[in-house]
Order: C-alpha cells, then structure tokens, then sequence
C-alpha cells in the first residue's frame, strides 16, 4: 500500500514539473512573439519616418518651383502688358485715327516672350510620387495649366514669327542701320515711330493686329486668372502641409 501512494506522489510530481516546463515554453513563445512585433513596429517607424523625409524633401523642391513659376509669371506679364499697350494704341491711331502719341517703343511690336515655369520639367514627374491626394490633384490640374499656357504662348509666338515679321519687311519698315551700323542694335530703333503709325493704317496689317491681339490677350488671362491662381492655391497647400510634418 505505501508503495502504491509513493508511485502516485511521484506520478504527481513529474506531472507538475511537466507544467512549469510547458508554461515556461508558452512564455518563451510569448516573449519571441512580442519580440518579432515590437521589431516589425520599429522597422514599420522608420520606413514611415524614411518616407515622410522624402515626400517632405519633395514638397519643398516643389514650392521653391513654385515660387519661380511665379516670379517668372510676373516677368512674362510685365512684357506681355507693354505689347499689348502698343496693340491698343496702333489701333487707336491706325484704326480710330486718334491724334495721340506713339509712347511704346515700336520694336515691341516684333516681340514675343516664351512661357516660363521652372517647375513644367519636375511637377509631372513628382505627381506619381506624392502620397498626399489633395496636393497631387491640384498638381494635376497645374501642370494641364502649364501645358495649356505653352500652346496659348506658341500661338501668339507663331502670328508674330509668321505674320507680323514678314510683314513688316514686305512694308520695308525695318532700319538697316539699327543693325549694320552699330554694335549695339538695341540703342537704335529698328522700326521707327512714324512707320509703324503709317503701317497701322493699312486694313490688312490690322487683321493681323486683331489675331495677335487675340492671342496676346488669351495669355495675360490666362496667366492672371489660371496660372496665378492655381499657383498660389498649391503653394498654400504645401505650405500647409510642410507645417503638419
């Protein structure tokens, strides 16, 4: 009999230490567990962190952009507003017969500029990139600006080159001088005050004068109204943005 309850005793024991050996194994589980999470987390941490810095160092490349577009907007409308102040007065003296003054330097009337924005090359390219869904929709609808106002801008470059040049030297309007006799063509005028007054009389060149126009004024709305607007709409998204970071 006693060797029967020793046997139980001894049976009893093996199955405790049976026990702390199989919750020692679940805790060494648990722990390799925890372990493994609290590694992907940190590696999770620093691949969002990794991805912030980028999209952060990509926003600021695209407000600095931003901001040369801007300026060079400013630039383009300075120029586009003196040929468009010479359009309106040869037509007041060609068309209206208006007594007043040529104040404009008449070399304008050749003149075009192209359609500046540092950031046409890298924006489009940056709109696959950014994470931020608001910001890469106003991108979107920017860079079809762009691209609108180089067509408008080729456009009018187009009359200029095609039309209002070669017109121009048909009328034998041009000084020969301004180029030949100098070093310095921009001192002298080209095309003087009084030829291009009498060349506004002629109904032919005020047809192209209209076309020009058209054009000319298709881009100083649509840089005023479209590219400025969208600009400074953009600009204070990102600013917004780069706060948050």
């Amino acid at each position: 009999m006693i060797k029967f309850f020793r046997k139980i005793r001894k049976s009893l024991l093996d199955q405790n230490k049976t026990g702390k050996y199989f919750k020692y194994a679940i805790g060494e589980i648990v722990l390799v567990v925890i372990g493994i999470l609290i590694a992907l987390q940190i590696n999770n941490w620093n691949e969002n962190r990794k991805a912030r810095l980028t999209e952060v160092t990509k926003l600021n490349k695209l407000l600095e952009d931003l901001k040369l577009d801007s300026i060079a907007f400013d630039s383009n409308l300075k120029v586009l507003s003196e040929i468009n102040s010479l359009h309106q007065q040869l037509y007041n003296i060609g068309y209206k017969n208006s007594n007043e003054p040529l104040t404009e330097n008449p070399r304008s009337i050749r003149r075009y500029v192209t359609f500046e924005a540092p950031s046409l090359k890298t924006s489009s390219l940056l709109v696959s990139q950014l994470n931020n869904e608001t910001i890469r929709k106003e991108l979107i609808d920017y860079n079809e600006d762009l691209n609108l106002g180089v067509i408008e801008m080729n456009e009018f470059i187009s009359i200029v080159k095609d039309k209002i040049r070669p017109y121009l030297g048909l009328k034998e309007a041009y000084n020969l001088e301004s180029q030949f006799e100098t070093l310095d063509a921009d001192k002298v005028n080209m095309i003087s005050k009084e030829d291009l007054i009498k060349i506004s009389k002629n109904t032919d060149f005020q047809q192209i004068l209209f076309e020009a126009n058209f054009k000319l004024k298709s881009n100083i709305n649509g840089i005023k109204n479209r590219s400025l607007t969208l600009n400074n709409s953009l600009r204070n998204l990102i600013e917004t943005e780069l706060k948050a970071y």
